[in-house]
């Protein structure tokens, strides 16, 4: 059955005299298939507006063009394609003005900061995203409130994301978009999931964290199941395997783990895979396996820049090499954690700063986000 916001999205198409609003339509049409995983779907809708317009090719029209054509390559995998779209969508769209694209261009460039680790930037995007868009543009609110959860969540501050995840899905659910709480449900369970891993192999407490986030990863593979999409599929295996290794259930995140296809995956979780198998391979007694995977683990390693994932996987390869007796090798990766285990502490406390200094630019009538 389709979600109310396509059903909504198709009458207003057909009732719609209105190029430009039919052009809008159709793109937010798009997206919304590439973020379900219907890519040829997507496609189709993107080459139709695309031809009705031809050469006559207007301003507004081609920044929310470019803003599907970044969502699809986002899903498809291709992040740094969707990126480049995103940045001419939002250029477009700032010259423009007053465009109605401008706070959704803006969200969405945001993500793409978050995940480059470039903070100051993204704190920018969301601010203008939070700012810009009226009460009724929910895309661009949601997808904003999402970013800055994320970017608290990822700081260490699930009581400040909290709030802002609500806002998220309060927006999402005023216009019915199913795909957003998906979204939202996976990144809740990867955040929680990847802070765990990280406080398990740093010897910290985790109490019902690992209980909570395993709840979290059916709850969010359950709800796509239930609405059909497909698009984040690949994730849930990836997150529940680093769970199961938490728990010491190795047997049963190695299969998880052998069912991925890494092509699926961003280049940037390689590592941790890779030294997940080798975790799983020690714990097993499979040499052979433990002797294949290692080098991919170093290798994958070179290219990381993420300093969370560089400490996980330092120390993961520590363990591995102290049951190897390769004393030397286990203490030059547990110092190289040690070292990046310090940035990204830091990192995270600058990430929240700026976060609540953005929270205080931001007038009280938006979001529920407060310190």
């Amino acid at each position: 059955m389709a979600s109310r916001l396509l059903q909504d999205l198709n009458a207003t198409i057909a009732a719609t005299n209105d190029k430009l609003v039919w052009a809008r339509l159709m793109c937010r049409k798009a997206s919304l298939f590439a973020r379900q995983g219907q890519e040829q779907e997507a496609e189709q809708l993107i080459t139709a507006v695309r031809s009705e317009f031809g050469n006559a090719l207007e301003a507004e029209v081609a920044a929310w063009l470019m803003l599907t054509e970044g969502i699809l390559s986002f899903y498809r995998g291709a992040p740094d394609q969707g990126i480049g779209r995103f940045k001419r969508a939002y250029a477009v769209a700032a010259a423009m003005g007053e465009c109605p694209a401008r706070p959704t261009c803006a969200a969405w460039l945001a993500l793409c900061l978050l995940n480059a680790r470039r903070f100051e930037e993204m704190g920018a995007m969301v601010k203008e995203s939070l700012l810009l868009a009226p009460d009724s543009d929910h895309q661009a609110r949601a997808r904003a409130s999402l970013v800055l959860a994320d970017a608290f969540h990822f700081g260490g501050r699930f009581d400040l994301a909290r709030p802002w995840y609500e806002a998220a899905r309060l927006n999402a659910t005023r216009e019915g978009d199913e795909s957003m709480i998906s979204a939202l449900l996976h990144n809740v369970a990867a955040f929680r999931a990847g802070n765990l891993k990280l406080a398990d192999v740093l010897g910290a407490q985790h109490g019902d964290e690992a209980r909570r986030a395993s709840m979290e990863a059916t709850s969010a593979a359950a709800y796509d199941y239930s609405i059909g999409t497909s698009s984040l599929a690949q994730f849930i295996p990836h997150v529940t395997a680093q769970l199961l290794i938490v728990d010491k259930k190795y047997q049963e995140a190695l299969a998880c783990l052998s069912g991925i296809d890494l092509s699926g995956l961003s280049s940037r979780t390689h590592a941790v895979h890779h030294v997940d198998v080798a975790t799983c391979a020690l714990n097993l007694g499979d040499r052979p396996l433990l002797d294949r995977t290692i080098p991919s683990a170093i290798k994958a390693l070179e290219n990381s820049m993420d300093k969370d994932d560089i400490v996980y996987v330092s120390c993961r390869l520590a363990t591995i090499y102290e049951a190897l007796g390769e004393q030397h090798l286990a203490a030059d990766a547990y110092a190289r954690a040690s070292r990046e285990v310090v940035a990204f502490r830091s990192a995270q406390a600058n990430l929240v700063a700026i976060l609540l200094r953005l929270i205080d630019e931001l007038p009280t009538s938006i979001g529920s986000g407060r310190k």
